[in-house]
């Protein structure tokens, strides 16, 4: 049995330098984030690889398969679950999480479309996103796989989750019920503001039996009912009234965390991104990793820090497979060390 079970998007990613010029003959609007239909998402692709030729290699992501993909690299034994179609996407997903030693533990859909995504960056240095859901908007209960849920010591929820599909909030409560009947924590992401305010009746449900619950200031404004640009000091007074224990990132800012009466603020280095991307998946990751190892909460927060410092160093949601992820982890929890706890 894998000790930490991830349910998430079985997404990956193909980044690409473009210019507006080429944006706008495709139909899109630099700096513009959209998710389109899988059969529009095609037509984009196959005109990609008209002008292109052969596109780059994908690389997996989505929002908690890069915080497992942290979490197996640093030698946790890890597993994801998710719907991803049997196809060229979602084979290469299997793969990378295989050179990953993350366990994927489900099986591919015949005849699905893989979710995938193209981050398109122009000339001015601006990002634009293209993403589509595909397979994954098929994730229904069916899909959780209780004998692992029941086998590990964490299960890890991807809040993007509940917005894939008819089913896909009933697939994340019952893995949510199915860890709490058998007595294992379980750890909730926020998503984006969107999904938060949205699906407002599964958070007011699941987020204080969570361990914690996992996101950035405006996601957990949102939670605890303020408006997204409110300040950490109006996030705190709310979330103290609350049952919910959080972890915040605080971007350049570094790190809050509030469990039971216990409040810890962790500043971090400011350093100059290549790209911001996956640093709060980084971070989460890390933190587990660092929990699991037995550091406290403060030090936790510190490693957590250090680890999403390296992967904005990086244009990708992940650390590339060259680094040397537990030789990080001990050089991060060695820098946590120096810190009074």
């Amino acid at each position: 049995m894998t000790s930490v079970v991830a349910v998430g998007a079985v997404t990956v990613g193909i980044n690409l330098t473009s210019s507006r010029a080429e944006l706008r003959e495709l139909g899109l609007t630099p700096g513009s984030y959209t998710e389109p239909s899988v059969d529009r998402m095609e037509e984009l692709r196959l005109a990609l690889e008209n002008s292109r030729g052969t596109l780059p290699d994908p690389r997996s992501g989505g929002s908690v398969g890069n915080s497992a993909d942290l979490i197996a690299r640093a030698g946790i034994s890890c597993g994801f679950m998710g719907v991803g179609g049997n196809d060229t996407f979602g084979r290469a997903f299997v793969a990378n999480c295989k050179r990953a030693s993350l366990a994927f533990l489900s099986e591919l859909e015949n005849g699905a479309v893989t979710g995938y995504d193209f981050y398109l960056h122009d000339e001015e240095g601006v990002r634009t996103i293209v993403l589509t859901q595909g397979a994954n908007a098929l994730l229904r209960p069916a899909h959780i796989y209780i004998g692992a849920v029941q086998g590990a010591e964490l299960l890890l929820l991807d809040g993007a989750a509940l917005s894939f599909g008819p089913e896909s909030e009933a697939a994340m409560a019952y893995g949510a019920q199915a860890a709490e009947a058998a007595g294992v924590p379980f750890v909730l992401t926020l998503a984006s503001t969107r999904i938060v305010d949205g699906y407002r009746d599964f958070y007011t449900i699941f987020a204080p039996k969570a361990q914690m619950v996992s996101g950035n200031l405006e996601q957990t404004a949102v939670l605890v009912n303020l408006a997204p640009a409110a300040s950490l000091d109006e996030v705190r007074i709310e979330l103290a009234k609350t049952q919910i224990d959080a972890i915040v990132t605080l971007d350049a800012g570094g790190a809050f965390a509030r469990f039971g009466d216990e409040a810890f603020l962790m500043p971090t280095q400011e350093i100059e991104p290549v790209d911001t991307t996956g640093a709060g998946d980084a971070f989460l990751g890390a933190f587990i990793v660092a929990r699991k190892k037995g550091l406290p909460v403060r030090q936790a927060l510190a490693v957590g820090n250090v680890i999403s410092g390296e992967v904005i160093q990086y244009e990708s949601a992940r650390l590339p497979l060259s680094v040397d992820v537990p030789g990080l982890m001990r050089k991060a929890v060695r820098f946590a060390a120096t810190l009074d706890d």
